[in-house]
């Protein structure tokens, strides 16, 4: 029995045979940790597999509060294509102080929210699934600067994926931006399909237009209203100018390792031109349909043998939450 069962055995062994495939359980596989080190409100996925990261306030140690459970609020792929739930990112779920879940190969957008048990969003999570942007040394020592803008999957020139997602000055979460490069000036521009119903955008006040409201609410526009032209409700201009700032506070909604920019006459626009202008006097670089500028080809650089392409997304306005300027100079 023993000489049968071996040669039974190497027989199997020698055979050429049919095999079928199981799904594999990835249950089982350890998350990579997404914040190396460093936390922040935005983290960068450019590959598919498990993830994690602290469940804190971005570019800080602080707990949000009482964790109950996470979830994700939209997904999208930054275009007119419709996602499903589950396309980009799934099997969200809150454990041991870490936000957890898996992604998909696909490139774009996601946002991940922290619930308590009553059901309040305590705060939430940009996952910008890209791949990884490249750097720019910009002229004068005016800094490094990544190659595309936040939410865009592409630094490709006039391709839609380049135009990334919008934001309201100070606040981390992001909006929808254009879902077409060749809208122009309409009014209220069409944006890019997810997979949530967004709320309706509210007028600033005592209770809508403070920071707790609008982490609490990280899909909700909050427009400008008579008393000022901002959406932060009080006429604290000192507030309002450290929102984002050269320190990076925990509202910016960059990834680890960088940070809104500085503006103005001593930002990296103003530094990497030799002046105090953080604007262009000068031809050339336009795209054929205004998509975009590449700084590269004007005679005021930003950075030398580059191709430093800013595109035209437009802007939401703050008194009425609609799309507008897009392709549009």
């Amino acid at each position: 029995m023993k000489k049968s069962f071996l040669a039974l055995t190497l027989s199997v062994l020698a055979l050429g045979i049919a095999v079928s495939c199981q799904k594999e359980n990835k249950e089982g596989i350890k998350p990579l940790e997404l914040s190396s080190g460093e936390t922040a409100n935005c983290y960068i996925v450019s590959a598919e597999g498990k993830y994690s990261f602290p469940a804190v306030k971005g570019n800080s140690t602080e707990s949000p509060g009482q964790i109950s459970t996470a979830e994700v609020l939209w997904e999208s792929f930054g275009n007119k294509v419709q996602p499903n739930a589950g396309d980009l990112i799934s099997n969200v779920r809150y454990e041991d102080g870490k936000i957890i879940f898996n992604a998909s190969a696909k490139k774009g957008n996601a946002v991940i929210a922290a619930k308590d048990a009553a059901g309040t969003i305590l705060w939430s999570w940009h996952i910008w699934m890209t791949d990884k942007p490249e750097e720019q040394v910009y002229n004068n020592n005016a800094g490094i600067m990544m190659d595309r803008n936040l939410g865009a999957t592409s630094a490709t020139p006039e391709d839609i994926s380049s135009y990334g997602l919008m934001y309201q000055w100070g606040r981390k979460d992001p909006f929808r931006g254009a879902d077409d490069l060749t809208t122009k000036w309409e009014w209220n521009s069409s944006v890019i399909a997810t997979t949530a119903q967004w709320p309706e955008a509210l007028v600033s006040n005592k209770t809508t237009g403070t920071v707790e409201y609008s982490i609490a609410h990280p899909m909700t526009f909050i427009m400008e209203n008579s008393h000022n032209s901002d959406w932060f409700y009080t006429d604290d201009y000192v507030t309002e100018n450290t929102r984002w700032q050269a320190e990076k506070t925990i509202y910016d909604p960059c990834p680890p390792g960088w940070r809104v920019p500085d503006g103005g006459p001593f930002g990296v626009w103003a530094k990497a031109f030799g002046s105090t202008k953080a604007y262009i006097d000068s031809d050339g670089g336009w795209d054929t349909g205004d998509s975009g500028v590449d700084l590269s080809k004007t005679d005021v650089t930003l950075a030398t043998g580059k191709t430093v392409w800013y595109p035209h997304e437009g802007l939401i306005y703050s008194n009425s939450s609609k799309l507008s300027g897009v392709s549009m100079m």
